[in-house]
């Protein structure tokens, strides 16, 4: 068993902080409310307490609120940030094991756009609608005849799909 790390998240010192378990946690401290009735400024205890994550996208990547009014954070990029540094130009988070959920650091790296499509792929998934067999049964089909909107009703995509296949401007790392 791993024993969990907590760190500082950067931009939030003192705020908030993350684990190498993938827990995000606000920190006790004090901060500056309003009373409703009277307006008047006052101090109040924040409690420390973990936070639980909600939905990020379709995909289930996980996100937390840091601060009211804001944008949830995928929780695989605040722990790569804490415990790894900031990522390298041109790359992103990936799941080692393909789970969107599992974001202990032990299961994240950095890549490229195409090191995670091609990590999904080798795991028997599909990045999309489409696999890689969908691809070249649909490239086989152009060239017996088949029509866009038939191909697109097979698959349940649309006829402007089946056209960047061909024309090369979707999957066109498929050769």
């Amino acid at each position: 068993m791993d024993i969990e790390v907590w760190r500082d998240i950067p931009g939030y010192e003192g705020e908030y902080q993350v684990s190498s378990e993938g827990r995000v946690k606000s920190l006790k401290r004090k901060v500056m409310s309003r009373n409703w009735y009277t307006s008047q400024p006052f101090l109040r205890t924040v409690p420390e307490r973990i936070l639980k994550p909600g939905r990020y996208c379709k995909a289930g990547h996980q996100s937390v609120v840091l601060r009211r009014g804001s944008n949830g954070i995928p929780v695989h990029q605040l722990v790569m940030k804490a415990f790894v540094g900031e990522p390298p130009e041109g790359t992103e988070v990936l799941h080692i094991n393909g789970n969107p959920q599992d974001n202990r650091l032990s299961n994240l790296r950095y890549g490229t756009r195409t090191d995670n499509i091609l990590d999904v792929y080798r795991q028997g998934k599909s990045w999309r609608k489409l696999s890689i067999e969908d691809v070249y049964d649909i490239r086989f089909r152009l060239i017996c005849g088949f029509t866009g909107k038939e191909i697109a009703d097979k698959y349940k995509v649309s006829p402007t799909t089946i056209s960047r296949i061909k024309v090369g401007r979707l999957y066109s790392w498929l050769k």
